[in-house]
């Protein structure tokens, strides 16, 4: 019925105009009357500052009345920048070469130009004097009240707003890094005389002297160094496009020359790093400095003494001199140096036994007691106030003295008992430190709102009356107390496992796992990974691609270590996260190492993300990009080999095919100009041509097309010896020079012929060499042979004795068969049967092996619940065993009945169909399609019934399967 009519009226009356807005009809019109516009409340002003200097009010009224004002600076009005737009609007460039200098052109004043200024001679007095205030200066800058700045401020940001709060501020504090900067060149060689270049002209006389009479002591040097070495920690980093200093004025310091000079004077020194309640600090300071600035720890220390050498790492020499810390944090930041110390060879630093378990290095072992000191770690509560990082550094610590001395703690747990002193207390020390570590993991993963999760400032140091006196000189009005709550202003702060650390706990409670049969992680590891989990599910925190590729790895190890070989439903939320993330982390740039180790984990897991076509968009990428080596390229297609078999994109394939000729050429070229060359480039080129070698193998396993034309190329390269090559590539060789033949003997016959001759030339040397135990080489050997028997048999009689032997000597395990698919498991039974009947070799020991395994495989899918259906693969491979006749019985009788249970569940199927059960249909199909889907359903299962029939017809095996049925 229509609104506005009456069925009692004679005529349409004219009703009132409606509108209707979400099922509910309203009046038109505005609500506040016509010309009159809608208040618009404004917000707070407070916030803003009324006067801001270098800007000036300017108001602006719109074209319907309204009128704002904006705090514009002058240059803006003065200098109006220049803005150039391109027409589609794809690009835009703004004039940024006007700035209202003011005094920034010249360098803040600083209490260090008086006395430079004022001094014409340097007397000790005033050495002493330029070192203290340039101290002071530097403390200023440290201790400087940041909190509510900016670094940088852009253009939209120029309008009132709450930035402006900050501006002279954070003004203030580039000018004062750039005059900390420029005052350190003028002090540098004041506060650090350069003795080092002295002695290395020669003059020793006045070397001596400024070190043995300097004017500061290498103490002052050391305060006077970490101040501005603080400073240069905070340093602004960013550069605005109006700054006019260069880049490099805004980034940190290079103190290498002056950390040098520091040591130099330490060496002197003999009470420099004496037993006092400082000495721990002083150690860590220096030990730090020289892990940042790459400098050896070792100058600190006489020539006489253990590390005294500047061989020796700064890891080593840090854990031969480390003092015995009195608290845990001290103990942790030891710890961390060592790791940094050590870098990427940690493994030297803390290896103290041999591959016997016999300790050979007892300053490493009486270095490292020292630092599990029993006086930071003999109480059970020693953690308690340790943190998620800092835990993460004992456990690092922990899992890498474990890993590199494996054989000495494996001889330990042998013998139960230890007649050295230091040795036992050492095991004991740590012991002790990686059951605390891990008690204080679960404490924080299991009760983390209790009150021993939040954790104070080392010594119950509060920091409010500290941040109240500094603020106070940098920013008289802000009030510390009113913007820190109870807890910060005790410097209280809670621990809580985000997604880092979670997954950093993870792994390295696994690597604990892994190297001591004593520690019982395997729990505690699920449940770091669930908890990850939940955050992430929960948004409580976002996984990047680095947790990703830690987690990957410790799943793959739970789903082999598993009964059935699959995570259970528990860990589906965690494969949805890292799904999450890698699409996430595809949008950003990652480095080539990243993406590696995220195709490989993936590939570990069998898990096919969502995002896997960025993966590959950005893989090719890399690889168009030529930024990957040859041993790059090889574990990016064993990886994507592992995740999608022969359907690796051959896009991808393509791209690293094209980089594969390009290295062909650059090799050759290199080994005709190295032909003169040294060993070392021989050796190195012989390497880079292995690298090469494994890169096609990699290429022919992922099944891509246009390789023989590649290996052919690499051949006529001539670029390495195939006898210098080990056994494994050359049995690898020897298999793509018989494919690539294969493929081209119709083709190009010279090329044929000559692959053919140097494969079975190969082939036969691997042969005479080799007591065959890897079933991958044994699958390419008889592959091989096959082939180049039905192109060319030139096989002797005294191959043919060679084979028989190979034959015969080639013993499998069961555990290596099993693992292979048992498609070609079955095609390397069949060629394996066909050869030793042609060679005359009777039922040799790897047939047996062969048959073993498949019989396994058989017996476990005829023992599975009825109704469940039988994958295709075995049911293909099931009927060419059935066809097999140099098969044993056995194993025919069990394919037969794999056969036969998969004609009684298409039968089982095709009746459910015809009987009109209801069946799955995808939403918006119509009847006609469904009809003609069920169709060929029913078309399928009937092929399927006439296909497995006739093999068993054919075989003659029809009978067994009959009594079986009966």
């Amino acid at each position: 019925m229509l609104r506005g009519w009456h069925p009692n009226s004679s005529a349409m009356q004219v009703g009132m105009r409606h509108i209707t807005i979400g099922g509910r009809h309203s009046r038109g019109g505005f609500r506040q009357p016509l010309g009159k516009h809608p208040q618009v409340k404004q917000g707070t002003v407070e916030g803003v500052p009324r006067r801001i200097p270098g800007t000036t009010k300017v108001t602006y009224t719109n074209k319907k009345g309204r009128t704002f004002s904006f705090s514009v600076p002058v240059s803006e009005l003065t200098h109006p920048q220049v803005t150039l737009e391109s027409a589609a609007g794809t690009w835009r460039e703004m004039d940024t070469s006007f700035c209202e200098l003011g005094d920034i052109e010249d360098d803040m004043p600083s209490p260090v130009d008086e006395c430079l200024r004022g001094g014409s001679s340097l007397d000790k007095r005033l050495i002493q004097e330029v070192r203290e205030r340039f101290v002071s200066f530097c403390r200023e800058y440290v201790l400087m009240d940041t909190s509510g700045m900016k670094s940088t401020i852009l253009s939209t940001e120029l309008n009132a707003g709450p930035d402006y709060e900050h501006y002279d501020r954070r003004l203030r504090r580039k000018r004062h890094w750039l005059a900390i900067r420029h005052r350190f060149e003028d002090v540098r060689y004041i506060i650090w005389p350069d003795v080092v270049e002295e002695t290395a002209r020669g003059d020793s006389a006045q070397a001596d002297v400024s070190l043995t009479n300097p004017s500061l002591t290498a103490g002052e040097m050391l305060e006077a160094l970490l101040w501005l070495d603080a400073a240069s920690t905070f340093c602004v980093r960013k550069v605005h496009p109006s700054d006019l200093g260069d880049k490099s004025e805004f980034l940190p310091l290079d103190l290498q020359r002056e950390v040098e000079v520091v040591a130099c004077h330490a060496r002197r020194d003999l009470n420099f790093f004496d037993p006092s309640a400082t000495s721990l600090e002083q150690f860590t300071a220096c030990a730090a400095l020289c892990v940042n600035h790459r400098v050896p720890f070792s100058l600190f220390f006489p020539a006489q003494d253990v590390c005294g050498d500047a061989s020796v790492s700064t890891g080593q020499c840090i854990v031969a001199n480390a003092p015995s810390p009195h608290t845990a944090l001290g103990a942790v930041r030891i710890m961390a140096l060592i790791s940094e110390g050590g870098g990427s060879d940690i493994g030297k630093t803390i290896m103290f036994s041999d591959a016997f378990g016999a300790v050979t290095r007892f300053g490493m072992l009486r270095g490292l007691s020292r630092v599990m000191s029993v006086e930071a770690f003999g109480c059970k509560d020693a953690l308690e106030n340790v943190n998620e990082s800092e835990l993460c550094i004992i456990l690092h610590f922990c899992a890498e003295v474990r890993e590199q001395n494996a054989a000495f703690f494996r001889r330990y747990e042998a013998s139960e008992e230890n007649s050295d002193p230091q040795q036992a207390s050492f095991l004991a020390k740590y012991q002790q430190l990686s059951q605390i570590a891990l008690a204080r993991c679960k404490r924080l993963l299991y009760h983390p709102d209790s009150p021993r999760a939040q954790v104070m400032s080392e010594d119950g140091y509060i920091p409010l009356v500290e941040l109240q006196r500094h603020a106070e000189g940098t920013n008289k009005g802000a009030l510390i107390h009113y913007n820190l709550g109870i807890r910060s202003a005790q410097g209280m702060r809670r621990v809580a496992l985000g997604a880092q650390s979670s997954a950093r706990l993870a792994e390295l409670v696994s690597r604990l796992e892994e190297a001591s049969a004593r520690v019982s992680g395997n729990t505690l590891v699920n449940d770091l990974v669930h908890h990850l989990s939940h955050k992430a599910a929960a948004g409580k925190m976002s996984l990047t691609l680095r947790e990703v590729n830690t987690l990957l790895p410790l799943l793959s190890r739970m789903r082999r270590e598993s009964p059935n070989g699959a995570l259970d439903a528990r860990f589906d939320r965690v494969f949805n996260a890292i799904d999450t993330a890698i699409g996430a982390a595809m949008r950003h740039n990652c480095t080539l190492d990243e993406l590696l180790d995220l195709t490989e984990g993936l590939a570990a897991c069998e898990m096919v993300p969502s995002a896997l076509k960025q993966v590959e968009m950005v893989l090719i990428r890399s690889v168009m990009m030529h930024e990957c080596s040859p041993m790059h390229l090889r574990r990016m297609l064993q990886a994507m080999f592992t995740l999608m078999r022969t359907s690796v994109p051959q896009v991808l394939l393509q791209s690293v095919a094209s980089r594969v000729a390009d290295y062909i050429k650059e090799a050759s070229h290199m080994d005709s100009s190295s032909s003169n060359g040294g060993g070392d480039e021989k050796v190195k080129n012989h390497e880079e041509c292995e690298q090469l070698l494994e890169l096609l193998v990699a290429l022919g396993k992922c099944a891509y097309g246009a390789l023989p034309g590649l290996v052919t190329i690499y051949w006529e390269a001539q670029l390495i010896d195939s006898m210098q090559l080990n056994p494994r590539l050359r049995c690898s060789y020897a298999s793509l020079l018989a494919s690539a033949a294969f493929a081209l003997k119709k083709h190009d016959k010279r090329a044929w012929e000559g692959l053919a001759d140097e494969s079975h030339r190969l082939f036969m040397e691997y042969t005479r060499c080799n007591k065959e135990n890897d079933i991958g080489r044994f699958a390419e050997c008889v592959t091989g042979l096959a082939v180049l028997t039905q192109i060319k048999d030139n096989t002797n009689s005294s191959d043919v004795a060679f084979l028989k032997e190979y034959l015969s000597a080639t013993s499998l395990e069961l555990k290596s068969c099993e693992v292979i698919r048992v498609q070609e498991l079955t095609d390397l039974l069949g060629r394996t049967l066909e050869w030793s009947e042609a060679l005359g070799v009777v039922a040799p020991d790897v047939v047996i092996q062969l048959e073993k395994a498949l019989f396994v495989m058989l017996e476990n899918v005829s023992h599975t619940a009825p109704g469940v259906g039988i994958p295709d693969e075995l049911v293909t491979a099931a009927c060419c065993l059935v066809d097999m006749s140099s098969a044993s019985l056995e194993l025919r009788k069990a394919a037969a009945g794999v056969v036969g249970g998969a004609i009684v569940h298409a039968e089982e199927a095709l009746e459910t169909l015809r009987s009109g059960a209801p069946t799955q249909v995808r939403p918006g199909h119509s009847f006609d399609v469904a009809a003609l889907a069920s169709a060929e359903r029913e078309n399928v299962y009937k092929n399927s019934i006439l296909q497995y029939c006739a093999a068993l017809q054919r075989s003659g095996m029809s009978t067994h399967v009959e009594e079986l049925w009966s």
